[in-house]
């Protein structure tokens, strides 16, 4: 038999228990550094600290809270096995458990750099029905990192083992447990503080280190940016743009192929049917009709910055103020393409808030691309590079297509006209420019046609109800306003007559709102029919949709109308591959960006590097779409809106019915992780 082993056979069970609890001590502060060390990456991972204030929170939190959970292991786990009577298999045991948590924690680290959430059992349900996307949330560092670990924790026992026959220098030891004791104290002191003054740049980081705070719906927005006034917020990413995530390649061997847009707007999909578009139903039967395609904004300027980005409005500021181009843009800019856009009756639109105009003349050539405006808008060119000028031009004079001023442009042309002066275009790269182009017609008649029904019925109600005024007094403003209503109805032709005395003014609105829907749709199935006829549908790939809803469907109420939203999406491939059906996938604007780029322009780069969008030829499934608002976070399902409002409370939006639910983690995290894919 060895001496190591007579020797350990005459240790007492008191003195196996001291001799294990002291090297504990010592095992557990050299830990205590290592969890602080691997512990800086969630400081790292965190929202950016925008005053000293935060920043010293988050470090003093960061010291504290880790140090804490090492000193909570040690109580919970070390402490109660050094009472096993064993000294070496107490090292054994403590080695293993060291090295199982640290290992915990570096999967937890990994998903929060990736998340931000931490490992609980909705992370772990995600992660088992495969949490990843193009760019990576993998865990194959694990294969390094964990032995990696194991080894440092045997090099830790057996310091710790040498250091109990040494003579000790306790005044290292107890320096750093008084400084980052101090640090726990200060961090829930500075929290306090800031919960009862409402300091969000200090509460925005309470989830940010593990097992901390309890994670909520509210505090999960707030930790991703949203909700708050942190630089995080959706408005104010420019210092954080991480776009695209990689280089962008395409396969140069296809022959370019055009595109034509047409925006109907103010066109709801149960606008799309035999009696009120016969031409449009027709067509709908000869290509891909997507019926489940829907609007994530209320608004055309937010639905056009989606279609031409492919990405959530929350970074608009973040491209426009850096003039980046999105990828769709630069890469038609490389392969020499020609955009046009042609918008009809842009002098009715309503006054926006950006005061940019756009020229209906696109570049003849990309190298030479020279701001053309109108009177009335401007475009500073001071201090630009040639690049960031192309940038500018086509970020804000072709990307913002409905950001115009009224009366900014001269143009009144009806949807006939609009698509006459783009056949005319077509025709002339199609038969002498021999190049490829990219044509936007974007119709507002529809859009025209309620606001002058609606403007013009007002103006009548109200002329009659001043003279009825004036001739009777006595009238209160309730039999004022019937009367009125009456007389108005009164001096309408009398073929509308009969059908407008049953109702009010908004069977007006909706006859003349259904006229010139009809109008349109007889003008865009000439244009497409002269379009196969000359054969430019050949190459080309025509996309037929709507950036705006019909507002003049009935509102259920509800936060997102999906009546008014979900509108018809119609795409036509060219006949070398040709392809017809319906499709019951949901889809949205931005699945129009990442069509254009991998059917026309040949990009081989993975969809998720530069957009959220999916090609409509081969969809994957989805069970919602995410729509973010300044105030919330909808998840458009196939029946049901699903809300997160600001204050933390969730809903289900149901057939006009709000019903209280529980807020579903395991899905806002998943969209969020998508919203935040190009956030640094």
């Amino acid at each position: 038999m060895s001496a190591n082993s007579q020797t350990r056979k005459h240790f007492t069970y008191k003195e196996q228990v001291s001799r294990s609890i002291t090297w504990g001590h010592y095992f557990i502060f050299i830990n205590i550094l290592l969890s602080c060390l691997l512990g800086y990456g969630y400081v790292y991972a965190a929202p950016p600290t925008s005053d000293f204030l935060s920043f010293i929170y988050l470090h003093v939190s960061w010291l504290g809270h880790m140090s804490f959970l090492t000193v909570v292991a040690y109580l919970v786990l070390f402490f109660p096995l050094a009472f096993i009577g064993n000294y070496r298999l107490y090292r054994v045991l403590a080695v293993a458990i060291a090295s199982i948590l640290h290992s915990i924690l570096l999967f937890d680290l990994k998903i929060f750099l990736m998340v931000k959430v931490h490992l609980s059992v909705t992370a772990l349900n995600l992660i088992v029905r495969e949490l990843d996307f193009d760019t990576g949330l993998n865990y194959n560092f694990l294969f390094i990192a964990v032995p990696l670990v194991i080894a440092l924790e045997c090099v830790f026992a057996k310091v710790t083992t040498h250091s109990l026959y040494r003579e000790h220098h306790p005044y290292f030891v107890r320096t750093v447990l008084i400084i980052v004791g101090s640090c726990f104290i200060s961090s829930h002191l500075l929290h306090i503080w800031a919960d009862a003054t409402h300091y969000e740049r200090i509460t925005l980081l309470r989830s940010t280190f593990p097992v901390h705070y309890p994670m909520t719906a509210q505090s999960f927005l707030n930790n991703h940016g949203w909700f708050s006034d942190s630089a995080t917020t959706p408005t104010n990413l420019t210092a954080y743009l991480d776009y695209p995530l990689s280089p962008i390649t395409v396969e140069e061997s296809h022959p370019a192929l055009n595109v034509i847009t047409i925006n109907v707007n103010a066109w709801s999909y149960q606008n799309l049917n035999a009696e009120q578009t016969p031409q449009l139903m027709a067509l709908a039967k000869q290509g891909y009709n997507f019926e489940q395609n829907y609007l994530l904004y209320e608004d055309e300027l937010s639905n056009s910055f989606s279609a031409n980005f492919g990405l959530p409005i929350k970074y608009s500021q973040a491209f426009y103020s850096t003039n980046t181009l999105p990828v769709m843009v630069s890469e038609m800019l490389r392969q020499d393409y020609v955009r046009r856009l042609i918008v009809s009756d842009i002098s009715l639109q309503p006054l926006m808030t950006e005061p940019y105009a756009l020229s209906q003349e696109g570049a003849s050539n990309s190298a030479e691309i020279k701001p053309t405006v109108s009177a009335g808008a401007t475009v500073n060119e001071e201090n630009l590079s040639p690049e960031a000028a192309r940038a500018q031009y086509y970020v804000q004079h072709l990307v913002q297509s409905t950001a115009l001023r009224r009366n900014q442009l001269d143009l009144t042309l009806t949807a006939a006209q609009a698509l006459a002066q783009a056949l005319t275009e077509v025709r002339f790269f199609h038969d002498r420019a021999q190049r490829p182009f990219a044509l936007t017609v974007v119709l507002n008649d529809l859009r025209q046609a309620n606001a002058l029904s609606k403007l013009r019925l007002e103006q009548a109600l109200q002329q009659t109800q001043a003279k009825l005024k004036a001739q009777q007094p006595e009238l209160s403003e309730s039999e004022l306003k019937e009367k009125a209503q009456a007389q108005v109805l009164q001096s309408l032709s009398s073929s509308e007559n009969s059908l407008m005395a049953q109702t009010d003014v908004q069977v007006r609105e909706q006859l003349n709102y259904e006229r010139t829907l009809s109008t349109v749709d007889a003008a865009i199935g000439q244009f497409v029919a002269q379009l196969k006829q000359e054969g430019v549908l050949d190459n080309t790939v025509l996309i037929i949709t709507s950036n705006e809803g019909n507002r003049t469907i009935a509102a259920l109420g509800q936060r997102y109308e999906r009546a008014q939203q979900h509108v018809p999406l119609l795409v036509f491939f060219p006949q070398r591959a040709a392809a017809q059906g319906s499709s019951s996938a949901l889809t949205s604007s931005q699945d129009i960006y990442a069509t254009i780029a991998h059917e026309v322009l040949n990009i081989t780069s993975p969809l998720g590097n530069f957009t959220l969008g999916d090609t409509l030829r081969s969809l994957r499934s989805r069970d919602y779409l995410v729509a973010d608002q300044e105030d919330a976070l909808i998840l458009v399902e196939r029946r049901d809106n699903i809300i997160f409002v600001q204050d933390g409370a969730s809903f289900i939006e149901r057939d006009g019915v709000r019903l209280e639910v529980r807020p579903e983690l395991e899905s806002l995290i998943e969209a969020t992780r998508d919203l935040n894919r190009f956030v640094q």
